[in-house]
């Protein structure tokens, strides 16, 4: 028996164990509790809805007021575009100028070089050194150096006509800056802004002059949110307490089935157990029968009928076994025989059994014929007993002596081999109990492993 059997067979009679289910009632209750409140909550918030609603200003106040709300909101508009273009203008300059500083620079760079400035500064130094090369008495080194430069200045002429082209482009970006700056200060916010501090200031005395409303107004929206929040606060329990029933019904449930399942386990091994126990009885009473010495019924049978042919045949003494007489059937059954009381005032009448080789007796009036032998007959358990035997049936009163014969001799021959076929039953006996034993070890194994 595996450890799993036996302690399923220790807890089998174990008291049912009681799976308490979740009081739902009580929470049922909870709920209703909150759904009421919740109810109470929607009558207050419908009560000061409607005072809301009749908390109101003059119609005409409230008018100009929005109109002076959609001015106030157009004066915004037209100061955000004023302010955007002025943004945009300021960034066109700052483009420009710094372009402008950019070309300046270079131009500086360029001109660096050399102390003219423009191509008329160049020709006049052109013009005054031919002058004087013309005069002819200047030295001829002088005159060399002079001639010289005088080409590096036409070259340099040349490369002047870039640096033109620049400084007009640097007075145009000039004129551009400047015309930026004129659009700039044209564009003006100021009477925008008179306007928008008008219009505020007007709003600001029509909000004062409806300052009591507005409170009042203010006060019932602050009961109202403050509802609001009495029936989330609610709402968030009722949900709070089903998920927290929920989460409780999920464990009964749990608890539930493992109940459920443990008491089906041990009714499995209650069966099993049950089951082991018969097959072990059953197999204790076929070792207990196979212990029953070999041929004992067929002998008991030969010895009855060899005192059924020969009345004188006595039967012998049982034969021993390990010092114990051998049990034979009829002491066997003797045990199981119906004992019946019997008043005391009874009378048993016996009947008189016929002779096994006594003929028919004659009739009265009649006279037997000489001429016919007695009649031969045997009883049907006998013949049935005979063949079960496989021993050939008498037909005839000669034929009982070989009868007789064939019967010791078969007596015999069972008697000889008796022990020996009794230690071979023994043996298969205990071979299928071991069998048993086998094959309830290998299913309480699967039932550990499962």
């Amino acid at each position: 028996m595996s450890a799993a059997t036996a302690s399923a067979a220790s807890g089998a009679g174990a008291p049912r164990r009681f799976v308490k289910r979740p009081d739902d009632k009580a929470f049922k209750e909870q709920i209703e509790t909150l759904k009421k409140g919740i109810k109470e909550l929607d009558i207050s918030y419908q009560q000061i809805y409607e005072k809301i609603n009749k908390t109101t200003s003059d119609p005409k106040l409230l008018a100009r007021r929005k109109q002076l709300q959609a001015e106030l909101k157009e004066l915004v508009g037209k100061q955000g575009n004023i302010k955007q273009e002025r943004l945009g203008i300021q960034e066109q300059i700052k483009q420009v100028d710094n372009v402008l500083k950019r070309k300046i620079t270079e131009l500086n760079q360029q001109t660096a070089k050399n102390n003219f400035k423009s191509v008329g500064e160049i020709d006049a130094r052109i013009n005054s050194l031919d002058k004087l090369v013309d005069q002819g008495d200047l030295k001829l080194a002088d005159e060399r150096r002079f001639i010289k430069e005088m080409s590096q200045l036409r070259k340099l002429k040349k490369d002047f006509g870039s640096i033109e082209k620049q400084q007009e482009s640097i007075d145009k970006d000039k004129a551009k800056i400047a015309e930026l700056k004129t659009k700039l200060n044209s564009i003006q916010n100021k009477e925008i802004q008179s306007r928008f501090e008008q219009v505020s200031k007007e709003l600001d005395e029509l909000n004062q002059s409806n300052s009591s409303i507005t409170s009042k107004r203010d006060e019932l929206f602050s009961k109202r949110n403050s509802i609001k929040k009495e029936k989330d606060a609610k709402y968030d329990a009722i949900r709070k307490l089903r998920s927290e029933f929920d989460a409780e019904f999920e464990v009964f449930k749990t608890k539930l089935a493992e109940e459920k399942k443990k008491r089906e386990e041990e009714t499995k091994q209650q069966r099993i157990l049950e089951k082991q126990q018969k097959r072990k009885e059953l197999a204790s009473k076929q070792l207990a029968d196979a212990s029953i010495p070999a041929f004992t019924e067929e002998i008991n049978q030969i010895h009855l009928l060899l005192s059924y042919f020969d009345p004188s045949y006595v039967k012998p003494a049982p034969k021993k076994t390990n010092g114990l007489p051998v049990a034979n059937a009829s002491s066997t059954n003797n045990n199981n025989i119906r004992k019946v009381e019997m008043p005391s005032d009874a009378v048993i009448i016996k009947k008189e059994q016929p002779s096994f080789f006594e003929g028919k007796g004659k009739k009265k009036g009649k006279k037997s014929h000489s001429s016919k032998s007695k009649a031969f007959t045997v009883d049907p358990d006998v013949i049935v007993t005979l063949t079960d035997l496989s021993i050939p049936l008498p037909t005839k009163a000669e034929d009982v002596p070989t009868t007789i014969t064939v019967l010791k001799e078969t007596l015999k021959s069972l008697e000889d081999k008796q022990d020996e076929q009794t230690k071979t039953n023994i043996e298969k006996a205990k071979a299928k109990i071991a069998q048993l034993e086998k094959e309830d070890e290998e299913n309480d194994d699967q039932d550990d492993e499962n």
